[in-house]
Order: C-alpha cells, then sequence, then structure tokens
C-alpha cells in the first residue's frame, strides 16, 4: 500500500533561481517544434532498432553542433528480439481478431503460428486469454509521498486528490507474471486483454523489460477480448503467429561534457529509445539546455555538465544503458558527480476528450519530480517545477523497493534515472509524466506543448546551474534519510 504520512524534511524552496536563464536567448518554441515533430515523425525506436541507432547517430551530430565538445558514442552490447509479423486468428470461424501489438522480447513462432484452445488457466498447449486491468491509484496516493507541503498549485484546476491514475504501465508487474505463470504450464503461447478501448491503445510497445521469455504473445484491446472470452467459454482454437528475429547487437549510449570552472560534474540524462515523441522527448529538451550551458562563460558553470543519452530503457526493467555507463566510468567519471537529473516525457497534456484518463478541465498530464532525500535537490527541483507552470510542483521520495542492495535506503523510483540513486547512490533528480499514450506507437504531437516543453527546459537549467553551486559536503556528504516509511512497489 501507499504510505500517507506527509511528514516534512528541511528543503530550501527559492523566490528565484540562483543564475536565472534570459528566456529571449534561449532557443525558440519555432525551433523547438521542429525538433519535436521530427522525433514524431520517427515513431518507434525500440532499443537496438535501426530506427533507433539513427536517432543515435543524429543526436549525437546534433549534441556537437550545439557546442558540447569531445561527445562520443559508448557501445552496449545486447540480444534484440524485433517482431516481422503477427496475427491472431479463430480456427472454429475463420475470423481474424483485431491484435494491437506483440508482447515484445515475449517469444516467436514460424510463420505458420502455433494452434490449442483458449483457456483463461495455464494449461500445456493452450493459448492463454488474460484480462489486464490497470491497478487503481488516486493523485492522493502519490501526493502523500511528497517531501512537504507543495507550493502553490501552478495550474487550475488541479488534479483533485481523489483523482484515478490508471495507465498501462503500472500493470507490469502483472503482466509479468502472467507471461511465468503461463510458460511454466507450458502453454503455446499468451494473448494478455488490456481492458481499455483498442483506439486508446494505439499499437503500443506495452511491456518493455526486454526479458527473452520464449512464449509467444501479444496484446488486444477490450472488444477483442470480449470476443476471446467468449471463444475459450466454449473451449474454441486459435492460431496465434509472432515471426521475430533474435539478434545479437550493439546499442549505444552518447556522452559529452560542457567544460565548468571545476572538474566537478552536474549530470543531466535521458533516454533514446521510446515509442513516439513524447517517449522519450527528453532528450531534444536536453539539447535545447546544452545549447544554452555550453554558450556560457566558463566561470559562470561552477561544475562541469556531463550530458548523458542513454539506451536501454525500451528493453530492460533496469535502465541498463545507464547502468553500463555506471559501471564503465566508477572509477573515473563516477566519483565525480555531485548530482544528476533526468528528464523524461515535458510539455505532455491530457488525453483528448472521451479517453478513459482524460481529466476535464486540466490542461497538463499529472507529473512530479522524484528526488534523493538531498535538502539542496529537493529544493532545486520544487523551485523549477514553480517556476515551470506546468505541471504541480510535487517533489517525491523514492517508493519502490529495489532488491539491488546498494541504495541507499533500499528504494528506487518508476523512472529511467533511478540508477544514479539505487546502483551509484548519487544525489538525483527524475522529472517524469505517464500518460496514458505514452506507449502508443502513433503520431502524439497533437498532445504536447512545446511551450510548455521550453518553460520547463528552461526552468531545469536554472537549477542545473543552481546544483552546480551547492557545496559538494551538501550533495556527497553523508547522505541524509528523509522521515517517515517508504510505500511498497507497485
Amino acid at each position: 500500500m501507499l504510505a500517507t504520512n506527509a511528514t516534512t524534511t528541511p528543503a530550501r524552496v527559492h523566490s528565484g533561481p540562483a543564475q536565472p536563464v534570459d528566456a529571449g536567448r534561449f532557443l525558440s518554441v519555432e525551433a523547438l517544434t521542429r525538433w519535436q515533430q521530427a522525433l514524431d515523425d520517427r515513431g518507434l525506436r525500440a532499443t537496438g532498432s535501426t530506427a533507433h541507432a539513427d536517432y543515435i547517430g543524429d543526436l549525437a551530430r546534433r549534441l556537437s553542433a550545439v557546442g558540447v565538445p569531445d561527445v562520443a558514442l559508448e557501445a552496449v552490447p545486447m540480444r534484440r528480439w524485433s517482431a516481422r509479423h503477427w496475427g491472431l486468428r479463430l480456427e472454429s470461424t475463420d475470423t481474424a481478431v483485431a491484435v494491437v501489438s506483440p508482447v515484445a522480447y515475449s517469444g516467436r513462432t514460424d510463420a505458420d503460428g502455433v494452434t490449442g484452445p483458449l483457456s483463461s488457466e495455464p494449461r500445456a498447449g493452450s493459448i492463454g486469454v488474460v484480462n489486464v486491468a490497470p491497478p487503481a491509484f488516486t493523485a492522493g496516493d502519490f501526493d502523500a509521498l511528497d517531501y512537504g507541503s507543495s507550493a502553490p498549485a501552478t495550474t487550475e484546476p488541479v488534479y483533485a486528490p481523489d483523482q484515478r491514475y490508471e495507465r498501462v504501465w503500472l500493470a507490469h508487474d502483472f503482466m509479468r507474471t502472467e507471461l511465468a505463470r503461463f510458460k511454466a504450464a507450458g502453454a503455446a503461447g499468451l494473448i494478455m486483454v488490456i481492458d481499455l478501448p483498442e483506439e486508446e491503445l494505439g499499437g503500443g510497445y506495452l511491456l518493455y523489460d526486454g526479458v527473452h521469455r520464449a512464449i509467444p504473445a501479444l496484446f488486444v484491446g477490450r472488444e477483442s477480448g470480449s470476443l476471446l472470452r467468449e471463444a475459450a467459454f466454449w473451449g474454441r482454437e486459435a492460431t496465434l503467429t509472432l515471426v521475430a528475429d533474435v539478434a545479437q547487437v550493439d546499442t549505444h549510449n552518447i556522452v559529452g561534457i560542457i567544460p565548468g570552472a571545476s572538474d566537478e560534474l552536474v549530470v543531466l540524462q535521458s533516454h533514446t529509445d521510446g515509442s513516439n515523441g513524447l517517449e522519450d522527448n527528453g532528450c531534444e529538451a536536453i539539447l535545447a539546455m546544452a545549447h544554452h550551458l555550453a554558450g556560457l562563460p566558463r566561470q559562470e558553470l561552477p561544475r562541469s555538465v556531463l550530458v548523458l543519452l542513454s539506451t536501454g530503457h525500451f528493453a530492460t526493467a533496469q535502465a541498463w544503458g545507464l547502468e553500463a555507463f555506471l559501471e564503465r566510468h566508477r572509477g573515473d567519471m563516477v566519483p565525480r558527480i555531485a548530482a544528476a537529473l533526468c528528464l523524461e516525457h515535458l510539455g505532455a497534456l491530457v488525453s483528448p476528450p472521451g479517453h478513459s484518463d482524460h481529466v476535464p478541465g486540466v490542461t497538463y498530464e499529472f507529473g512530479a519530480c522524484f528526488a534523493t532525500p538531498h535538502p539542496a535537490v529537493v529544493g532545486s527541483m520544487r523551485a523549477a517545477l514553480i517556476r515551470a507552470q506546468v505541471t504541480e510542483p510535487r517533489v517525491l521520495r523514492p517508493f519502490v523497493p529495489h532488491p539491488s542492495g546498494t541504495s541507499p535506503d533500499g528504494t528506487t523510483w518508476p523512472g529511467d534515472g533511478g540508477p544514479f540513486w539505487h546502483t551509484a547512490g548519487l544525489p538525483a533528480a527524475n522529472f517524469i509524466t505517464g500518460p496514458g499514450y505514452l506507449l502508443n506507437v502513433e503520431p502524439v504531437m497533437d498532445r504536447i506543448d512545446v511551450a510548455a516543453l521550453r518553460r520547463q527546459a528552461i526552468a531545469f537549467t536554472e537549477a542545473v546551474l543552481e546544483l552546480a553551486a551547492v557545496p559538494w559536503q551538501e550533495l556527497r556528504g553523508e547522505a541524509p534519510r528523509a522521515p517517515g516509511s517508504p510505500c511498497e512497489g507497485v
């Protein structure tokens, strides 16, 4: 259960940044719109795919062009799974069933597929049918994780505490459990029914932990699910086809350093793989931030800024692109890091009317900044969110139990930047939103407010400058512990 205590910890909240950014000299909305549209046009960038590699190469060139010196690509090996063809057919009526998408890395069949009786329970040789209902949380559940009472809301109206928060990605643990259950029973395949209309799922890349499970599986929406459950009741057979390739490849992290007045580092990080123009546009915002920071006189940047655009998010549950960086550089760069900031899914608008997660009268998607219990980090993030005037200024404690044994307080958070804390014990923050359309493989440009994205990028640039000036001991001294108990994982 989510904790509900609202115990506070001291945090500096500033009326303004230590070094304000001149918005007139920051990259324009028009330029950011061109960048954002180009990203959305790329569509799915599955980890290690050609589309992903093309985007990595483009980002590296652009990062150099905005003034970041010595941009480098660092290889990360992976065993990539790529679907080529999939389908589902009811044998008794020879009816093709509408499929949302394959379950990535689930398994594969030959061109003829696998045939078996539909079953809601794991049975050898069967085609399983399971219903996936996203767990129900509320805005209040997350607000209870805040380090302290939030400053006045930045948008009106706001998310009421009882506003339901249901997202497909919150059901990932359930999906993994069902895949394991049916695989262990010897099922020939599995169909996971997402309890949402198919039009809301947009061909989604709905499970992305990159585990090769050797049980071919597909996602369908509510409408197909109803048809399949009735067919299962009558013991009918179905044929599931999922033709996929598996290959050993290298994917790459992008690393560049903007020199400052010292060799100590503040990290700006996001991931390069994703499903659409929102997941993940953090890299586009970071390019704009890097453009501004690289143009500052060196003495105005108290610490150097490490730009890290990592791979591996869409093929792992553990952000192994970032993990690979932390392992590779644990003896050189990591000891120099004062703090890190991960940015994900900026400028997100609420889902359009008619969608199950639409919030009437609210403009921007529910968002939050997870942060480690360092007052300087909490304070700088709170102030940045207030200045950005997009989401409410939630700064939340890590709450997901992490089994690594390295996390200073045993927890992490649901974002790509989690390893900064749970693997390396570094002061860190991770801004993130998770709208219902986040994992859809479809254009989402109409659901991104680029002007809002720009405000967020400016505010987080100011936060970087602020963190660059915080004394080392406040950040890398003995890690403080946040009062109160972390809540259990989702």
